[in-house]
């Protein structure tokens, strides 16, 4: 990166003595002897930097790798019934099936440290169970399951016990950034008024802040191991950090489950790591 930020100053740097240049010339009776020859040394100064920066960028693009991964585990949320204007007499939470799927850069930072960032479709959620209270005569109990649709960002850091080409485990730490891009609710209610039962059911979609804040940002934790041919398993847990409960009742997602993906070898520098590895010692 400091060797593009060097390339890229000094073009800026001579394209600007090039203008100076042609305006102090400009003003010369030599004007239109020297113009041609500055302007074809300047165009082959200008082909040189940008093959420099070519073979940068295709030297930096040789170590990342591309991978894809899907994952399958329990969702669920940590949940506290909103304070007002109903008295709530009880309130938890169960989990559900949630997965991801999605794709990802794996770039080497440095030995055994690499960076992993990508884009994942989700299914987070739990169901939600809840009792409240009006007076002796109504009273009744909520099962409510709530499924969200999420885009995942993560980001995180890992380390990588061996060499690329060999069997290793990774451990990695980072962050999610998570956009609810829909869902739906599914309510069963159980009430009784004036001693008389009653069994009500609902469906509804998940709209724009309707159901829960559509933004939600969340520490994430993997543990794995990657073989030789690039494909990998991990366990992953996931707990929210923001609250995407409306009004004062509490929403917090958490996942925990497993994952395969694959790394695709293509493009991969082997020798580049190991130039690395063996510089570091």
């Amino acid at each position: 990166m400091e060797l593009l930020q060097w390339l890229w100053g000094m073009y800026k740097y001579v394209a600007q003595l090039r203008f100076r240049k042609w305006q102090y010339m400009a003003g010369t009776p030599y004007f239109s002897v020297a113009a041609p020859l500055f302007a074809a040394l300047f165009m082959k100064f200008q082909f040189l930097l940008i093959g420099c920066l070519l073979l940068v960028c295709s030297s930096l693009l040789a170590q990342v790798g591309f991978g894809v991964e899907g994952g399958m585990g329990m969702a669920t949320m940590r949940f506290a019934p909103s304070l007002y204007p109903i008295r709530y007499t009880s309130g938890d939470a169960s989990a559900i099936a949630g997965y991801k799927v999605g794709a990802f850069v794996d770039v080497p930072l440095q030995k055994r440290i690499y960076f992993q960032s990508g884009l994942l479709y989700a299914r987070k959620g739990a169901v939600k169970k809840f009792g409240y209270y009006f007076n002796d005569s109504f009273n009744t109990s909520v099962s409510q399951g709530v499924y969200l649709h999420y885009i995942d960002l993560p980001i995180q850091v890992l380390f990588k016990s061996g060499q690329q080409g060999k069997g290793r485990f990774t451990l990695g730490l980072g962050a999610v950034l998570a956009y609810a891009v829909g869902g739906h609710t599914d309510i069963e209610e159980h009430l009784v008024y004036n001693d008389t039962p009653y069994v009500l059911t609902d469906y509804g979609n998940v709209r724009e802040g309707n159901v829960v804040r559509n933004f939600e940002a969340s520490v994430h934790l993997t543990a794995g191991y990657e073989m030789p041919t690039g494909l990998f398993f991990r366990g992953y847990y996931t707990a929210a950090i923001t609250d995407i409960g409306l009004n004062s009742e509490i929403l917090k997602n958490r996942a925990l489950g497993l994952s395969v993906g694959y790394i695709f070898g293509k493009g991969r520098n082997i020798n580049k790591e190991a130039d690395l590895i063996d510089k570091d010692h």
